[in-house]
C-alpha cells in the first residue's frame, strides 16, 4: 500500500451543522459559557504552526488504533496539536524517515537500540505492546517438530527481527543451518511451501491462515525468556530538547487515544473502515484488536508504560547475538513522562459557579426557542439519517461538479473519507478527465431540462481500481437562494453484476461454438469413416473376385488401397485420441529423452504407407538423444505436418523435412512443400479445430491435424510459424525451447 496522508480533523461529518443552520437562543447560551470558561481557565494547549507527522510501521489497521482515536476524539486538538499519519509500505524504515526529518515521530522496532548505540539521536517515548507480537510461524503439514528441523529449509525473516535470531540461537539453531530469504510481506510463500517458516505478527497473519482453514505452529521468543517490547513511539533528541512541552503533549494525547481505543474497539473499527483506507475486513480488525488486548494489557498497565530494566534486557539479548557490546549505557535513550502535578481547581470552581448563574439566566430566554429548534433538528436528523445510512451511494454536486455532500456508502464504494472528498470535483476523483464531455451532457440534461438521467459507466476508486456503477442523476430539491442548481446522484456498484452478465454471454457463445463444433464433428465423422470403409469394401470385393478367377495381377494395388484406407482411419483415430489426451492429461513442459532420428524415421515410414510414390527429402542434424516433448505427441506433429504437405502439393514434387537439435535440447522442425499457397484469408484460420480451406477440392481431411499440431506445440511452450505463397509453396517451422535435464 502506498503511503497516504491522513490529517487530523476538527470534527466528524456527523458533527457538522446543516447548511444554513443558525444557533438559537440556547445555542448562544452554550457558546457564551464556553467563552467564559476559556477566559477563566488557563490555556493548556501548545500552538502548532503545521501538522506534526507520525510515520507508521505499516498500512492502516488496528495496530495504530490509538492514534486514530486521538485524532477522532480531539485529544491532539485539545493539546493545540495538528497531527498527520503517514502509512508505510514494504522497504520503508520509520527510523530513517524520522532521522532524515520527513516526520517528527515514528513507530519503530527494537532496532532503535542499534541506532542509538551507533550515535543516531533517537529517543523512545512510549511503547504500544508490553509483549512483542513478532513470532515465527510454520504450517502444521510441514512437520517441523522443533526449530532444529529447519535445517536446509528456506525461512523468510523481515528486517528488525533481532529477537527472532536471539530466539533461534537460544534454541541451538544457527542461521548457517537454513537459508534466510527475502520476506515478501504476505503469506503466499508459506502457503505454497516455498518457505518452511516465516516471521509474522501474531495479531494479523494468523487470522488469514485461520480464514483459509490452514493449521499452523507458532514459535514465540517468550518461550525462552526473550520478552521484547513491540511498536515503540520515538522522536529525535533535537526535537525533544527544542520542543519538550510539545513532545510531552503529543505523547499524552496519544496514550489517551490508546486508552480510548482499547475500551471502544468496535467504534474504532468503524472509524478505520470509514476514514482510513485499509485492505483488512471488519472481522480481521476485530481479531487484531482481541489479540492486541492480550499483548497490551491496558487493564493492568497504562498505555505506553515502559521501564529501563526491560530495555536493558533487550540490549542484553542484542549483546548475546553479537549485535551490541555488553553493558551499554541507555542514558538519554528513554524519555519518561513527568509525574502528574496536583491541579489547582479553585479558579475552575469559581468559573463554574458563575457559569451556572449565567446559564440559568440564559436558559429562561432560550426555553422559548427550544421547541422550534427541536422540531427543526428532528426533521434535519431524519433526512441526515436516511442520507447517511442508505445502502447506495448518495452524493450532492453543484452545477460545476464539486462535491457538496457524500454518504457512508459512497465512502465504502470509492474509498474516499467524507472529510477528504468534500470540496473536490467529481472529475479527477471518481470520473476520469477524458469523460468530461459525457459528464457535461448529464449535467445539462439534469439541470437545464429538469430530467433524471440514468446510465451505467466506468468509475475509479481512490486507489485507482476501475469499477462499474449504475447511476440515477436528479435535480436536488434542497437549494438555497442564489444557487445555480444542484444534482443528487444515486449510485450502486454493479461491477460483479456486469461481470456475471458478461460471463453468461460468454458461456452462451461458448455453448453455441461447442454446438457448431459438435455438428462439424458429426459431419466429419460420417465422411472420414465412411470413405475409408467404402474404399476397403470395394478393394476387398475386387480382390476377392480376382482371387476367385486366379488373377493376382491387381492384388498389390488393392492391398495398397486397403492399407492406405486403414492408415487414414488409424491417423484419424490417433488424432482424436491425441486431442482427448491433451484435454485430460497434464503434458505441459513434459520432456523425455528420445532418439530423435528414430522418431522422425517412424513418422516418415507411416507417411510412406499412405503416399508410397512420393519423395521425401530428409535432413536430421545435431545430437540424436535429446529431451523431447512426449514422443507420441511429437510423432503426431511430424506426421500431420508431412501429411498436410503431401495432400496440398503436386504428386511429382518433393516434400522436405529438416530437423535440427541442439546440445541444450532445443529442437527445430521445418516441413516444406511446393504446392499452391494458402490464401491469405485462410492463413489466420488454419489452426482452428475442424477448419478446412475453401479450395481443397476433394482432398480428404478432418480439419484436426494442424489444430493438434498447434495445440501440442503450445502445450510445450513452443512456437509454430508459417510462410506460404504460390511461388514458394508452404513452409511450417516448429521450435521447442531449450530445457535442462532433470
Amino acid at each position: 500500500m502506498s503511503p497516504q496522508n491522513v490529517i487530523a480533523k476538527t470534527a466528524s461529518p456527523g458533527d457538522r451543522a446543516p447548511t444554513g443552520y443558525v444557533p438559537g437562543s440556547y445555542g448562544w447560551a452554550v457558546l457564551f459559557l464556553v467563552w467564559l470558561l476559556v477566559l477563566l481557565c488557563p490555556a493548556s494547549g501548545i500552538a502548532a504552526s503545521e501538522p506534526l507527522k507520525l510515520q507508521l510501521k505499516w498500512g492502516h489497521q488496528f495496530q495504530f488504533a490509538g492514534y486514530y482515536a486521538a485524532i477522532a476524539q480531539g485529544y491532539y486538538e485539545e493539546e493545540g496539536l495538528s497531527v498527520e499519519l503517514l502509512p508505510a509500505h514494504p522497504g520503508l524504515d520509520p527510523i530513517v524517515e524520522v532521522l532524515q526529518g520527513r516526520a517528527e515521530f515514528g513507530i519503530g522496532t527494537s532496532d532503535l537500540l542499534l541506532h542509538f548505540h551507533q550515535g543516531d539521536p533517537v529517543v523512545a517515548l512510549a511503547v504500544t505492546f508490553q509483549h512483542s507480537p513478532l513470532v515465527l510461524i510454520s504450517r502444521t503439514e510441514n512437520r517441523l517438530q522443533t526449530l532444529r528441523d529447519l535445517n536446509h529449509h528456506s525461512v523468510a525473516i523481515e528486517p528488525g527481527s533481532a529477537e527472532l535470531f536471539a530466539y533461534l540461537k537460544r534454541e541451538g539453531v544457527s542461521i548457517d543451518q537454513f537459508d534466510v530469504v527475502l520476506h515478501e510481506y504476505n503469506l503466499m510463500p508459506l502457503i505454497i511451501g516455498r518457505v518452511a517458516a516465516q516471521s509474522v505478527y501474531s495479531t494479523t497473519e494468523t487470522f488469514e491462515l485461520e480464514q483459509q482453514g490452514i493449521s499452523y505452529h507458532l514459535y514465540s521468543p517468550r518461550s525462552v525468556g526473550i520478552d521484547f517490547y513491540g511498536d515503540t513511539l520515538f522522536t529525535t533528541q533535537a526535537l525533544l530538547t527544542e520542543n519538550t512541552e510539545q513532545i510531552e503533549a503529543f505523547r499524552r494525547a496519544s496514550m489517551r487515544g490508546w486508552l480510548y481505543a482499547m475500551h471502544n474497539t468496535e467504534e474504532i473499527i468503524d472509524l478505520i473502515l470509514e476514514e482510513y483506507p485499509t485492505q483488512r475486513t471488519r472481522e480481521a480488525l476485530r481479531y487484531e484488536a482481541n489479540e492486541m488486548q492480550r499483548l497490551m494489557r491496558t487493564d493492568l498497565i497504562e498505555p505506553g508504560h515502559m521501564i529501563i530494566g526491560r530495555w536493558q534486557h533487550m540490549a542484553d539479548v542484542y549483546a548475546e547475538i553479537g549485535m551490541l557490546p555488553e553493558n551499554i549505557s541507555l542514558e538519554g535513550f528513554l524519555h519518561l513522562p513527568k509525574p502528574k502535578q496536583p491541579i489547582d481547581l479553585t479558579r475552575i470552581y469559581y468559573g463554574l459557579i458563575l457559569a451556572c448563574i449565567l446559564a440559568a439566566i440564559f436558559a429562561s430566554v432560550a426555553s422559548i426557542m427550544i421547541y422550534y429548534n427541536k422540531q427543526l433538528r428532528k426533521s434535519e436528523q431524519k433526512f441526515r439519517t436516511l442520507f447517511d445510512d442508505a445502502p447506495v451511494a448518495f452524493m450532492v454536486l453543484d452545477h460545476q461538479g464539486y462535491i457538496k455532500d457524500w454518504n457512508t456508502s459512497a465512502s465504502h464504494i470509492f474509498g474516499w473519507p467524507h472529510h477528504e472528498i468534500i470540496g473536490l470535483n467529481i472529475l479527477g476523483t471518481i470520473i476520469k478527465s477524458e469523460d468530461q464531455s459525457m459528464f457535461k451532457d448529464v449535467m445539462i440534461t439534469t439541470l437545464r431540462e429538469g430530467h433524471s438521467v440514468s446510465l451505467i459507466n466506468k468509475n475509479f476508486t481512490r486507489d485507482g481500481k476501475e469499477i462499474t456503477c449504475e447511476w440515477v442523476n436528479s435535480p436536488y430539491p434542497y437549494t438555497r437562494d442564489g444557487d445555480e442548481g444542484m444534482i443528487l446522484s444515486i449510485g450502486m456498484d454493479v461491477t460483479e453484476r456486469v461481470a456475471i452478465e458478461k460471463a453468461l454471454r460468454q458461456a452462451r457463445d461458448d455453448a453455441n461454438d461447442a454446438l457448431d463444433e459438435h455438428i462439424q464433428l458429426i459431419s466429419m465423422l460420417s465422411h472420414e469413416i465412411r470413405s475409408p470403409l467404402a474404399t476397403i469394401a470395394t478393394a476387398n470385393a475386387v480382390l476377392k473376385a480376382a482371387l476367385a478367377q486366379g488373377n493376382f495381377s491387381d492384388s498389390s494395388a488393392m492391398n495398397q488401397r486397403i492399407n492406405a484406407a486403414i492408415h487414414r482411419l488409424r491417423s484419424f483415430l490417433d488424432n482424436l485420441t491425441a486431442d482427448d489426451r491433451l484435454s485430460t492429461t497434464n503434458l505441459t513442459n513434459r520432456r523425455v529423452m528420445v532418439d530423435l532420428p528414430a522418431v522422425v524415421q517412424q513418422s516418415i515410414n507411416a507417411i510412406h504407407n499412405t503416399y508410397p510414390l512420393r519423395n521425401i527429402s530428409t535432413s536430421v542434424c545435431g545430437p540424436a538423444m535429446v529431451l523431447s516433448p512426449d514422443p507420441v505427441l511429437l510423432d503426431i506433429v511430424i506426421t500431420n505436418l508431412l501429411d498436410n504437405a503431401m495432400k496440398y502439393s503436386p504428386k511429382d514434387t518433393e516434400v522436405s523435412i529438416c530437423v535440427i537439435s541442439q546440445d541444450n535440447h532445443a529442437i527445430s522442425l521445418k516441413v516444406h512443400n511446393h504446392g499452391t499457397g494458402i490464401p491469405a484469408p485462410s492463413q489466420a484460420k488454419i489452426f482452428r479445430k475442424y477448419f478446412r480451406g475453401e479450395h481443397v477440392d476433394n482432398t480428404s481431411g478432418t480439419g484436426v491435424g494442424l489444430y493438434l499440431v498447434k495445440r501440442i506445440v503450445d502445450s510445450n511452450n513452443g512456437t509454430i510459424d508459417m510462410m506460404s505463397s504460390d511461388t514458394d509453396g508452404t513452409l511450417f517451422h516448429v521450435t521447442f525451447p531449450p530445457c535442462k535435464q532433470a
